[in-house]
């Protein structure tokens, strides 16, 4: 047992490495702390000048993260590109937003708050199948991937 959840979260972190490499944008390059400031201003794709605040100023020197891949996230990639669409997108699905609930707020209406729970039931529709048939993607998704992951551990 204590095998099997091993080499689930060590699937788990591949599809989390593939995550992050998807979902990176242009705009995202050099924002890793948490500045507000910096995440409200929109360059346009042109980086600013030097201000002597290092938010700024280190915005080129991280915006090689967007092309510079750890070997780690080029592996994820590869890994899951071995694996079929659908179960790419449930296992997606599972560590991006299943059991998670997203709330929106409307800016006409900051009062009123809408939360998304992403239930199995959710997932499914978004991926437009039952939720049994996503229950088993994300099944089938992380068995085939524990095999890949001990098949590249044993070569």
């Amino acid at each position: 047992m204590a095998n099997h959840s091993i080499a689930r979260r060590q699937a788990q972190t591949v599809v989390d490495l593939f995550l992050e490499v998807l979902l990176s944008r242009d705009s995202d390059a050099g924002w890793a702390g948490d500045s507000v400031i910096g995440r409200l201003v929109d360059f346009k794709g042109e980086l600013p000048q030097s201000s002597g605040f290092s938010g700024f100023s280190k915005v080129y020197e991280n915006s090689k993260w967007l092309r510079d891949w750890s070997d780690h996230h080029k592996m994820a990639c590869v890994l899951m590109r071995a694996m079929s669409d659908r179960q790419r997108e449930a296992l997606c699905l599972d560590r991006a937003y299943r059991n998670r609930v997203k709330v929106a707020v409307d800016p006409f209406t900051p009062d009123q708050r809408v939360e998304i729970h992403w239930t199995d039931d959710a997932c499914a529709q978004q991926l437009r199948c039952t939720k049994k048939a996503f229950q088993d993607r994300v099944h089938n998704g992380y068995c085939r991937l524990e095999e890949l992951l001990a098949d590249k551990i044993a070569a």
